[in-house]
């Protein structure tokens, strides 16, 4: 091989080489291009739907903000219900107390009241009669009152008229 030979060997080395260089370099400056265009739709694409995902971020803001007060509405309710829980219970002792005081004094009336113990007899109903018997007496109460033909004094409430 003579000189010349390895001078166009190496000239044809060097401009290969410069070739693979340019096509690398313009390869590199494609892609690099490429993505940076990509880069610039995208951040288009985002400006364009900023508004769009601030708007759906407020509106979560204000749901979120409606759902604590719902809550605390709830949880408002809640008390209010258990506090009406405790005063209708209130109000059921106090009326069972009453129940039974009212229970208690019509036992003590159908005590006191001879003609109680006479339709008693009427209608079959043998309890403990209230009155104390004389051995002998009659079963039967005399009920006369005087001045009162009928033998009703109309002493008792359940007696009176009250179709005026």
């Amino acid at each position: 091989m003579s000189t010349n030979d390895w001078i166009l060997l190496v000239i044809a080395v060097v401009v290969a080489l410069v070739v693979v260089a340019v096509l690398v370099w313009t390869l590199r400056n494609r892609r690099a291009e490429r993505r940076r265009a990509e880069a610039e739709r995208l951040r288009r694409s985002v400006e364009e739907n900023r508004p769009g995902v601030e708007q759906r971020a407020a509106s979560a803001e204000r749901t979120e903000a409606e759902a604590r007060r719902a809550a605390a509405e709830a949880e408002a309710k809640a008390a209010e219900a258990e506090r009406l829980r405790a005063r209708s219970e209130e109000e059921r002792h106090t009326a069972e107390a009453a129940r039974a005081e009212l229970d208690e004094r019509r036992r003590r009336a159908e005590e006191l009241d001879p003609r109680s113990a006479e339709r008693a007899e009427q209608r079959g109903d043998r309890r403990a009669d209230p009155v104390p018997r004389e051995a002998g007496s009659s079963d039967r109460i005399p009920n006369n009152v005087p001045g009162d033909e009928a033998g009703r004094a109309g002493a008792h409430r359940n007696d009176q008229d009250f179709r005026r």
